[in-house]
């Protein structure tokens, strides 16, 4: 239960930090840039990672559970691999450090 609140939390804290930069960047995260990405409050960073993890092909969350754990360490090497390549697909920086992160856990 606690899971999916903080789930549920989590996609509305995307939706207002979305909202708050709609006059600077109006896409929806899936077709976020890493300079979208970059571009965004430091505070809302990780939520955006967490939210970008999580979802699939529809756009719909994947999984009901978040793994804190996981996030806390991808969190510096998504921003790192953004800030070298500003121009790529943030979800697609976000499965890549993912998948390193999950390689070594």
């Amino acid at each position: 239960m606690n899971k999916k609140l903080l789930l549920i939390s989590m996609v509305g804290l995307v939706s207002f930090s979305a909202m708050s930069n709609a006059a600077e960047n109006s896409k929806p995260v899936k077709s976020w840039t890493c300079e979208d990405f970059i571009a965004l409050n430091e505070s809302f960073k990780p939520t955006a990672i967490g939210f970008a993890e999580a979802l699939n092909k529809n756009d719909k969350p994947e999984d009901a559970v978040l793994d804190i754990n996981g996030t806390e360490k991808v969190i510096p090497l998504v921003i790192e691999a953004c800030k070298k390549a500003p121009k790529e697909s943030f979800i697609g920086k976000v499965k890549s450090e993912w998948k390193k992160v999950k390689h070594d856990m």
